[in-house]
């Protein structure tokens, strides 16, 4: 027969080696046809286990034999098949008849991992596989030579995917030949009593329900009114690992304390040939049945357990026990009937079983995945939900989309279809995993957007970040694009399925996770009729769906990691040639679309190998997403470009040398914005640029340096560095006189002088700016910073004005701050110019018009990203909170304070590094703390002098009154002596409305040290 030849491709394959012990010894004891007739039943058992549990026999090896599970057709159950195929070979084995009477024994190695698979398939057998390239082979034929006679040893990748559903010892990390790192090793014990992952899952995760309270209210209602008699069917349906499994177990839980019964019926894709297994498992472990028993000990605890439901009949026995593979007797009750009538004694026994163990009792009564339920089952599960109507019976079932119930109808029938998780909902399973310890905010969010409201797949991808992180000390960069090991057979399981379809879902996949049918059409080179078709195979598979994002017709993968899973099947030779094939169709036949998204033409270039013509796009896409304030996306596209230009395999002289220069700076200010100054790496990258500047003689560009060195010291409180570089824009200014340097620069350093309390500088320098931005319509200057200045003036001059004019005009240059804001139409704009009048409205006492605004720039701040504004946010919220006797002082307003404060301090923000401790000193002294507020109040005495933020002085010092009044009294001298203080600083500035504050706190101190109450 012709050999059918499949194309190589990228697999995680679980494989298997078994070797007999001693078989040279073997050899020299035995008669070479007494061998070989030994080797070949030997072989002859290896066949049929490997063939039972779903795996390929791949080559026998004199006493060895190589197997594939996963391949040439994946499986979610591959890793556990190779697990449960060595226990069931190391058992038959021994079993095996010896000619020397010693019994045989076995070493046997098991390894998971990604290989390329190449394979040549011979109709007539279909069961033996190719060849597999990679370490995972070599891995467990290195486990099988390390394993001990009878011993199964397998990889910790292995171990990884099956760990609930065998019971492992693990041997610690071990070296092994051509590994360079030592492995760590585990030895397989037994299978435990779980029989479905989902079932094991759920028993042994901590995880709260999610996301699924009115799914579980519905439940609860189902059980209710089941237990008073009226008995209830409930199907939940959904994808693989939308939770349904986690519903079930809610359920379960939530029921132990209440009187009732409960029965587990679980199905799975091993037995689905398997006629009633899930009930044949549970008569096992409701008889008691123990490992190795005796069939005579079986056969009398299954009579026990017959009698005790009531089941006497002979032959009600002796079809149960043929059902549970018990051998019968010499004679049988069963002579003479037909298959067919022993089926329906079969079925009526259990069912009279069943409503006996019942008795009467509300009963929960779950079925689990009926998309793998054998026909007999099924129809046991038929008359099951019939009889259950006049049963205080909930007969709770689960199934995948793909399965059609028959029995939907009637009004003890609910058919719960579960949705997706919203973002919230996702992000609290990361959180839950104590992802937000270890893991950026973007790589948390790139897992949410990632796994689509998949809650098996967020859980997966973030405990195998954070498996990641533990043992090598990083996420590996981005990292979130791996794909779990432990989800990798079941993707793969079902674009095997897809059949011819699932090259052109290879093809999509390379295009990206959403296309256009035009795209696809002229990338794949089908015949329409044949793309059609299977276009239609991918949609009804449920694999892809229509899009609605893009104009025409256009589709999308249902989920990423199914993109992503087709996408990583292709070599990646394969892949570089078709990336390639669609950057040049883009570039010829899709103008429109690379113009407005130059970042899909770097990307094909890119993965292509095509650097010198991705870089240009790269900077486009970066560009163009600075312009519209997407900073998160600009930092991705300059740094990819930087990247690129600086690989070792790019033509460092087929480009400008100032393009560096370029990408350096486009970086820098997109990480400000994104990140904020504070960020370590603006520094870092400032200070390269600033040394390329000098070397190229580039002024235009030095001024971008300056500007943003200014802003770096600026979050940094190194004020003084900030004055020198903000000097130095101005001087740059006088001497091209560019409008842009001058706006610029009249910002940066009225900014400063603002911030150091020199109030009447910062006013005049703020006003020039501002007339600048004016004169000079600045809306339609491209500025280099990506914070627009005029938006910077402003809401500094309002806080000068804070200090030194009066409320009327602090209040009109907050809302000249506003309108600008709106007409700019960015969400950065907006959020700084709230952040400012927050800060605002606390210094005014205006605590409810705060907290108000505090809600909004949280709102903003989540959806966008602006973690320094969304801190910031918190610290003004707890203070408003409390000051307005919504909340604790000492309880919730101090969490959200003291959380806003420690994520600014994660974040390097140093900004108000003296002022924020004051207000939190203020909760510790509200609260009664006063160890705390003294403490906190003097290391906010010292920030602001080490930080030099002399606007900020005089309140932390009228702060520090307040603490030490509530805390000792107003008659003591401390707190007169910390106003007389504040009051000398505003004078100093000029700060007029803080002397008026002062000088009216004095006298209410005064007053109240005289009549003696409290404040």
């Amino acid at each position: 027969m012709k050999p059918v030849k499949r194309p190589p491709e990228r697999r995680q394959v679980t494989v298997l080696f078994c070797d007999l012990v001693n078989s040279t010894t073997l050899a020299e004891q035995l008669d070479p046809e007494e061998l070989m007739e030994l080797i070949e039943s030997y072989y002859a058992i290896c066949d049929d286990v490997v063939s039972c549990h779903s795996g390929y026999m791949a080559q026998y090896l004199g006493d060895g034999i190589l197997a594939y599970f996963g391949y040439p057709d994946a499986s979610e159950e591959a890793a556990p098949n190779a697990v449960r195929a060595g226990l069931r070979l190391r058992d038959a084995i021994r079993r095996l008849p010896s000619p020397t009477c010693a019994p045989l024994s076995c070493r046997i190695g098991i390894a998971t991992g990604s290989v390329v698979a190449t394979s040549i398939r011979n109709i007539e057998t279909p069961h033996k596989a190719g060849l597999m390239m990679g370490k995972t082979p070599n891995l467990a034929a290195r486990l099988q030579s390390e394993a001990g006679p009878n011993q199964i040893l397998v990889s910790e990748s292995t171990h990884r995917i099956t760990r609930e559903l065998f019971h492992h010892q693990s041997l610690g990390a071990k070296e092994l030949k051509g590994f360079h790192q030592a492995m760590q090793i585990y030895a397989v014990v037994e299978e435990t009593d779980v029989s479905c992952r989902s079932q094991a899952r759920w028993k042994t995760s901590d995880l709260p329900l999610i996301g699924r309270q009115q799914e579980m209210e519905l439940l609860r209602k189902a059980w209710q009114t089941a237990s008073g008699g009226q008995g209830q069917l409930v199907l939940l349906q959904g994808e693989a690992g939308i939770g349904k499994s986690h519903l079930v177990s809610e359920l379960k839980r939530s029921l132990l304390d209440q009187g009732h019964r409960q029965m587990s019926w679980y199905c799975g894709p091993n037995t689905r040939e398997s006629t009633l297994h899930p009930i044949a498992e549970q008569i096992k472990k409701a008889a008691g049945f123990e490992k190795g028993e005796a069939d005579g000990s079986r056969q009398e605890k299954l009579a026990r357990l017959m009698e005790r439901y009531g089941a006497t009949e002979a032959t009600s026995l002796e079809v149960l026990a043929d059902l549970i593979g018990l051998p019968g007797g010499h004679r049988s009750a069963l002579d003479g009937l037909t298959p067919e009538k022993k089926r329906q004694i079969r079925l009526d026994t259990l069912l009279a079983m069943i409503q006996a163990w019942s008795d009467g009792q509300p009963s929960l009564i779950v079925v689990e995945d009926l998309h793998w339920i054998d026909p007999t089952t099924l129809e046991l599960l038929d008359r099951l939900i019939a009889t259950a109507r006049q049963q205080p019976w909930l007969v709770l079932a689960t199934a995948r989309p793909e399965f059609k119930a028959p029995w939907l109808s009637g009004d003890n029938c609910a058919h719960l279809n579960l949705k997706r998780l919203d973002r919230t909902a996702s992000e609290l399973i990361c959180s839950c995993l104590n992802a937000d310890e270890a893991l950026s905010p973007q790589l948390t969010r790139r897992i949410v957007e990632r796994c689509d409201g998949i809650p098996l797949f967020v859980e997966e991808t973030t405990k195998s970040m954070l498996e990641q992180l533990r043992a090598n000390g990083s996420s590996g960069g981005d990292g979130s694009d791996t794909i779990p090991e432990t989800l990798q057979d079941s993707l793969a399981a079902r674009l095997d399925r897809l059949g011819p379809a699932r090259r052109l879902a290879s093809i999509a996949a390379v295009i990206g996770r959403s296309f256009t049918y035009e795209l696809l059409e002229a990338v794949s080179s089908q015949p329409e009729v044949l793309l059609r078709q299977q276009m239609d195979d991918l949609l009804v598979s449920g694999l892809l769906q229509f899009s609605d994002q893009t104009a025409g017709e256009a589709y999308e993968f249902k989920h990423a990691l199914i993109r992503d899973a087709a996408y990583e099947t292709m070599l990646k030779r394969e892949r570089q040639t078709l990336h390639e094939q669609i950057a040049e169709t883009l570039s010829g036949q899709f103008r429109e679309l690379v113009d407005a998204e130059p970042q899909l033409l770097a990307h094909h270039f890119t993965r292509a190998g095509s650097f010198e013509q991705a870089i240009p796009h790269w900077i486009s896409a970066g560009q163009r997403s600075a312009e519209m304030a997407s900073h998160e996306e600009a930092v991705q596209h300059f740094q990819t470009a930087l990247d690129l230009l600086r690989h070792e395999a790019f033509p460092q002289e087929s480009l400008p040398a100032s393009l560096e220069l370029m990408l350096l700076l486009g970086l820098a200010m997109s990480l400000a914005g994104s990140r904020s100054y504070s960020a370590p790496e603006v520094g870092q990258i400032l200070e390269e640029s600033r040394m390329l500047a000098e070397r190229l003689d580039d002024n235009q560009s030095s001024f971008a340096i300056l500007r943003g060195i200014c802003n770096f010291s600026i979050v940094s409180c190194d004020l003084d560095n900030a004055e020198h570089s903000a000097g130095q824009c101005l001087q740059l200014w006088d001497q091209g006189r560019n409008p842009i340097h001058g706006i610029e620069a009249h910002f940066s350093i009225g900014y400063v002088h603002y911030v150091k309390g020199s109030m009447t500088l910062a006013r005049r320098h703020l006003s020039e700016s501002i007339d600048l931005y004016h004169h000079h319509e600045g809306w339609d200057l491209n500025f280099p910073s990506t914070h627009d200045p005029m938006t910077g003036s402003l809401t500094a001059l309002a806080m000068v004005e804070q200090a030194c004019g009066d409320p009327d005009q602090v209040a009109a240059t907050l809302e000249q701050a506003r309108r600008h804001a709106a007409r700019l139409g960015r969400n950065y704009e907006t959020v700084y110019t709230m952040s400012h009048e927050l800060l605002i409205r606390v210094l005014q006492g205006r605590y409810l018009e705060a907290i108000a605004l505090s809600e909004t720039i949280l709102k903003i701040s989540d959806t966008y990203g602006y973690l320094t504004w969304r801190a910031i946010a918190k610290v003004y919220r707890g203070v408003a909170l409390a000051q307005a006797g919504q909340a604790e002082p000492g309880g919730e307003a101090l969490t959200i304070a003291m959380e806003g404060m420690r994520e600014q301090q994660r974040l390097g923000v140093m900004t108000l590094e003296g002022f924020r401790p004051a207000e939190i000193a203020t909760l510790h002294s509200l609260a009664g703390s006063a160890p705390e507020a003294f403490a906190t109040i003097q290391a906010a005495e010292e920030a602001v002098s080490r930080s030099g933020e002399a606007y900020f002085m005089p309140l932390v010092h009228v702060r520090k009154a307040d603490v030490i009044a509530r805390a000792k009294g107003h008659d003591e001298p401390a707190v007169m002596e910390a106003l007389d203080q504040a009051l000398a600083m505003a004078r100093t500035q000029g700060a007029t409305s803080f002397e008026t504050m002062i000088r009216e706190k004095k006298q209410l101190y005064a007053l109240e040290r005289i009549g003696g109450s409290a404040p």
